[in-house]
């Protein structure tokens, strides 16, 4: 029985190895053919499974890209209040008084704190402001202008018409020593009511309208202020007036001034929080303050910057022509430039071709002529436009001036030599040298000296203290230069920087600026233009092209012509420096 039990014992597990290799067995073929199989079948087409899935990649990729585009597309940038704008200006900002202009930066200050009755827009175009519309009687001699309701000082007090009047009066007292007082000579105003301002002149004043522009002062603020004191009143830094911007605070020790948006704003309150104007010697101090992220905007710069200015990629620049007219100022009343013949051959050994071409590539052009407005074009050119340096030279042996051994020439003993003076760290320094070379040419020595804006203001210009003086003015929109040119304007404020005195010219002008028939105007302006030719009292050179740079990230800017270059602000209010993209409708 025992061995029975035992051999079955044995068969049974035999049986069972036997179905263990088998399992063991299928196993392993299962797994052979069934996964590894498999998994090398995969290995196989790994690379086009790949491929594949990099098109999917692109594909989604792409698909994303495109309809942020089409959302960006269809989307608008919608301005939104807050931020602040830095600004680099060029001057001192210690007076910031519309009738008392001094410096460009003191001139955008004005332009940002006050409004005038009338002002120009950013395509040169004169529109009402603090007027709403204006009148002009038949006879040319009586405006009536209509003032806006509601509109308020910064300090909450109603602006009304009689703040126009104390303004005019203000500008005409002899003690304000206000440089806007020969426009406004002789002109009455009277107020009928709070909304209504008439002014009445002495005779017809084609361009009257124009001067209205100057900003308004507060009477309340400045009525017990003796007009003697104005220049040195806590106003000047301290200001009220009714713009887009109100005085936060003034750091004249570091020249830089701090400006609030006005809420109240009769334009409505502007996005831009806060404006911060910081003054610089010049615009290479500008750009390099740039560059830092000191500032986000440049008030001006030269032609030989806009290379430098596009290699940041984040300055975007903005030109806009402008009325004014750069040239050479003879002193005529004394020393060798009181030689009508001395100037005269100047005139002919003067290259503003080479001028331009070399120094300003391509953002100035030529100018021969005093006046600028497109209106006078019929007048004509006022002086050679091409140089002719042997006509030069043989005016200048005809009125006795022999050359020397060292190539000066010389008349009883004395020099042709002449001394220049004008602004430093501008494009002035580069013209003044081209013109050294020039008439260098013609036997004459020409020194140079370049001042500071400031020097160049209080020791030179105001005294008339120079044998040739190197400037720009700014002829505004209308053809009358009766304030550079007559000879009631030949001192101290007036901008008669040649010192320039012609019966014929000072009649010829008088009776332009009351005409009002074109024609007969341009006929006018054509006997001064002949009287200034004949005496050439300065060598006008070339007109500059405006040029503003501002960061990117500033929207809302739109400048083609600017009659000053201030009314790049004529708009502030709508700028911005935060937007939000919106769905367009």
């Amino acid at each position: 029985m025992l061995t029975y039990l035992k051999f079955k014992w044995q068969r049974v597990a035999r049986r069972w190895w036997r179905n263990g290799l088998k399992s063991i067995t299928t196993g392993r073929a299962y797994l052979r053919y069934r996964v590894w199989g498999r998994w090398q079948q995969l290995a196989m087409i790994r690379r086009f499974v790949v491929v594949w899935w990099a098109i999917v990649l692109v594909c989604g990729v792409g698909l994303l890209w495109q309809t942020r585009h089409v959302v960006a597309e269809s989307a608008v940038l919608k301005p939104l209040a807050g931020g602040r704008y830095t600004e680099a200006v060029f001057g001192d900002m210690t007076t910031i008084n519309p009738i008392l202009p001094t410096t460009s930066a003191g001139s955008d200050a004005s332009r940002l704190v006050f409004n005038g009755l009338t002002a120009f827009n950013t395509q040169g175009e004169l529109k009402g402001d603090l007027a709403e519309r204006w009148d002009v009687s038949p006879d040319g001699k009586t405006y009536t202008f209509h003032l806006r309701q509601g509109v308020t000082w910064h300090d909450g007090v109603p602006f009304t018409s009689q703040d126009v009047l104390f303004t005019l009066t203000a500008i005409q007292n002899p003690d304000t020593r206000s440089p806007l007082a020969p426009t406004w000579k002789g002109v009455t105003a009277e107020a009928p009511d709070d909304q209504t301002v008439v002014f009445k002149l002495p005779k017809p004043y084609t361009p009257f309208v124009n001067a209205t522009t100057v900003g308004i002062l507060p009477r309340h603020s400045l009525e017990r202020t003796e007009p003697r004191l104005l220049r040195i009143s806590d106003f000047n830094q301290h200001p009220i007036g009714t713009g887009p911007y109100r005085v936060r605070q003034l750091y004249a020790e570091r020249g830089e001034l701090e400006l609030q948006a006005n809420g109240d704003y009769f334009k409505g309150q502007p996005y831009i929080q806060a404006i911060v104007l910081r003054s610089y010697e010049s615009s290479d101090d500008a750009l390099q303050a740039y560059r830092r992220r000191q500032v986000m905007g440049i008030a001006q710069l030269r032609p030989g910057q806009v290379s430098e200015a596009a290699e940041t990629g984040t300055l975007k620049l903005h030109e806009a022509g402008v009325p004014d007219r750069v040239g050479v100022f003879f002193k005529t009343k004394s020393g060798i430039t009181s030689d009508k013949a001395v100037r005269a051959a100047l005139a002919l050994a003067t290259d503003r071709g080479e001028i331009v071409k070399n120094e300003f590539d391509g953002y100035a052009s030529t100018a021969s002529s005093p006046l600028i407005a497109p209106k006078m074009s019929s007048v004509g050119l006022a002086q050679p436009s091409r140089t002719n340096i042997e006509a030069a030279k043989a005016s200048l042996e005809a009125a006795g001036w022999k050359v020397g051994a060292d190539g000066v020439r010389t008349k009883n003993g004395q020099p042709l030599t002449l001394k220049l003076v004008t602004q430093s760290q501008t494009a002035y320094g580069a013209v003044a040298h081209r013109l050294q070379e020039q008439w260098r040419a013609a036997g004459v020595k020409l020194e140079v000296e370049e001042v500071s804006a400031e020097t160049l203001q209080q020791s030179h210009i105001r005294p008339r203290n120079y044998d040739v003086l190197l400037y720009a003015i700014n002829l505004g929109a209308d053809p009358d230069v009766y304030a550079f040119w007559h000879s009631s304007q030949a001192a101290d404020p007036g901008l008669n920087l040649s010192t320039y005195n012609s019966k014929t010219a000072d009649a010829a002008l008088e009776a332009g600026r009351i005409v009002r028939d074109g024609p007969t105007r341009a006929a006018k302006y054509r006997n001064f233009i002949q009287a200034w030719v004949q005496d050439t009292p300065a060598i006008m050179l070339y007109t500059p092209t405006y040029i503003y740079a501002v960061d990117r990230e500033v929207r809302g800017i739109d400048i083609k012509r600017l009659v000053y270059p201030s009314d790049r602000f004529d708009q502030v209010e709508r700028w911005s420096v935060r937007v939000q993209p919106v769905a367009a409708r």
